[in-house]
């Protein structure tokens, strides 16, 4: 008898754990399930899902603190066999609070992102186009559509059966401009100011930034010695000035990032830089101690006099900038100059290149070699 006792609380206590299991196993099941159809959603004429998205920044919009642009890539599918006309305005974002979010039509510049328009979806066709929205960070949404029917005798009832929802969470999309904004950042630290290769492995652009680094300060050397008149300066004498001047930007300059536009493939970022401009630096007073030193040993101001007072305007211009004041370009727009970057093979690149489009690069570029022309 007790031996059965003990068999049968055996057997209870593994029915209960098998039980236990099957509820654990069952409501796992149901997690699952819910979990996938929040993914997706299903009337009797349509079939809605969100593929991706992504945070952006629309052009000449503001994207701060807890207001975001949040861009959903949606699918949706005739499941009927009639013909839908396909609006962006049969899409909202509903609040926890019912509180309805319109969708917001955006339009990249040179056509480098446009949001869903109107379109016609003929029956089992699928369309996959992006919707925008701004959204507020710390709030719950859900997706709403309602397609309609324009074929249908009974459209408006039809409408109504064929409506969709879908919860939406932010959390799964990214928000790309923390990194596009320290990719600008790294750019001109490495290019303009000279700086070493940051050892970051997330910090990669596709450009070559040796080259680019090269390239700039030959150009700025190349500017500088155009400044010369009556003395011939060494590559190696104009190369410890605009060193000097990279370094004291670095140290001491400061440069401001906002962005203009941002997408998934294309951005374009205001870079506003206040750094020594060779207009600030104080070579009056080079000149003036120039004139205290060597008086009486020119006969007459003639070439000799502007030459050696170049050689020394030269030699003393390094400490000079050392201790010059930061300013941003006068001519200035306020907001900075934009440079654009594209995404291509899963690299962001700066658009640097010399082209009638990019203007504000070459200006920019300007202003961190002081304001010398080229």
């Amino acid at each position: 008898m007790k031996k059965l006792m003990k068999v049968l609380l055996v057997c209870s206590l593994l029915l209960s754990v098998s039980a236990c299991s099957t509820k654990e196993k069952t409501a796992s099941a149901k997690k699952e399930n819910t979990e996938k159809k929040a993914e997706s959603a299903k009337s009797s004429l349509v079939e809605l899902s969100v593929e991706d998205g992504n945070y952006i920044v629309p052009l000449d919009k503001k994207a701060d603190g807890d207001v975001k642009y949040l861009s959903l890539n949606v699918k949706v599918t005739n499941k009927s066999d009639k013909k839908l006309e396909i609006s962006p305005d049969d899409f909202a974002l509903y609040d926890e609070d019912g509180k309805k979010t319109s969708n917001e039509d955006v339009y990249g510049s040179e056509d480098r992102f446009k949001t869903m328009s109107y379109e016609s979806l003929s029956e089992d066709k699928s369309l996959t186009e992006p919707i925008v929205f701004k959204v507020s960070k710390d709030k719950k949404y859900e997706l709403h559509y309602k397609p309609t029917i324009f074929d249908l005798d009974d459209a408006e009832d039809e409408s109504k059966e064929a409506g969709v929802e879908l919860k939406i969470d932010q959390d799964k999309y990214t928000d790309g401009t923390k990194e596009v904004e320290s990719l600008a950042n790294y750019y001109v630290q490495s290019v303009f100011f000279g700086s070493e290769d940051q050892k970051d492995e997330k910090l990669v652009l596709a450009n070559d930034l040796a080259q680019e680094k090269q390239a700039f300060k030959e150009a700025s050397i190349n500017c500088l010695k155009g400044e010369f008149e009556y003395y011939q300066p060494s590559t190696p004498e104009l190369d410890k000035v605009i060193t000097e001047l990279q370094n004291t930007n670095r140290n001491k300059g400061k440069v401001t990032y906002t962005f203009n536009e941002f997408y998934p493939d294309y951005a374009s970022v205001y870079v506003r830089p206040e750094v020594v401009l060779f207009d600030n630096v104080d070579s009056e007073s080079i000149g003036e101690q120039f004139v205290n030193d060597n008086a009486g040993k020119y006969e007459e101001y003639d070439d000799a006099a502007e030459r050696d007072m170049e050689k020394y305007l030269l030699q003393e211009l390094p400490s000079k900038i050392s201790t010059s004041p930061i300013n941003t370009e006068k001519d200035m727009n306020g907001e900075g100059y934009r440079i654009n970057m594209e995404k291509k093979d899963g690299k962001w690149q700066v658009l640097s290149e010399k082209a009638s489009g990019n203007y504000d690069f070459e200006s920019l570029t300007q202003t961190f070699r002081g304001g010398l022309y080229e």
